[in-house]
């Protein structure tokens, strides 16, 4: 059970962790008149992998396979931070490019 938790943990961090560098590069790209739509696809596309891992791991807690520490809250965490610049990333991008 051990390695199934690290490994989904592990999902989570790294699909999470691209996806939020991806709507930060997108931001970084708006500024630089450049066109932010293929890393805003590339974000979406990895938020979207880090979910279907959380959910794998929203499933294993409800029939008790899961063991809940750190490391899960920590993947959670930064899966809600890269959320968070998701959401944010469009507004900014939207002010950049519209100014």
């Amino acid at each position: 059970m051990n390695e199934v938790y690290e490994q989904t943990c592990f999902q989570i961090i790294s699909f999470a962790g691209t996806a939020k560098s991806c709507f930060l590069e997108a931001i970084e790209c708006a500024k630089a008149k450049g066109d932010p739509s293929e890393l805003l696809k590339e974000g979406n596309d990895a938020i979207q992998q880090a979910s279907i891992s959380h959910q794998k791991a929203l499933t294993l807690d409800a029939n008790g396979e899961l063991e809940v520490g750190l490391l899960l809250i920590h993947a959670e965490t930064i899966l809600s931070s890269a959320e968070t610049v998701r959401d944010l990333s469009q507004t900014i991008i939207d002010l950049l490019i519209n100014k």
